[in-house]
């Protein structure tokens, strides 16, 4: 069931149904909606949910029992085990960021990443 995966999900990430419904750029009591099975996502916002999580829209729906293995290749080995979730060792503020990260399109995340190597050398300076 949708809202159950979405709860789950969401409790994993150590995040608010206030901090996702940010991402979503919705209001929260719309989020606890979907939560609470009383409406639900439509497909282009499941698919940004699907995103965020980094699972597969297929698990938020509950075809799928296992959820899928996070991509982790860049991590030390300790952490690429598939019972840690790599992003459980990121802040608030920057497992926010992500989220808000992976729900771009292709050229405007390259235009984000631009930006941050830009401000990062001027930090150097």
């Amino acid at each position: 069931m949708v809202s159950e995966s979405l709860k789950k999900v969401r409790k994993e990430h150590k995040l608010t149904q206030q901090d996702i419904a940010d991402v979503l750029g919705v209001d929260r009591s719309t989020y606890t909606f979907y939560e609470t099975g009383k409406t639900y996502p439509s497909i282009a916002t499941l698919h940004k949910l699907a995103d965020i999580y980094n699972v597969t829209i297929g698990y938020l729906a509950g075809y799928e029992e296992n959820r899928p293995e996070l991509k982790t290749k860049h991590l030390s080995p300790s952490l690429s085990s598939p019972s840690v979730d790599p992003i459980a060792f990121l802040s608030k503020d920057e497992q926010i960021m992500l989220m808000c990260y992976r729900i771009l399109q292709n050229d405007k995340k390259q235009e984000v990443l631009k930006y941050i190597k830009n401000i990062s050398a001027e930090e150097e300076e």
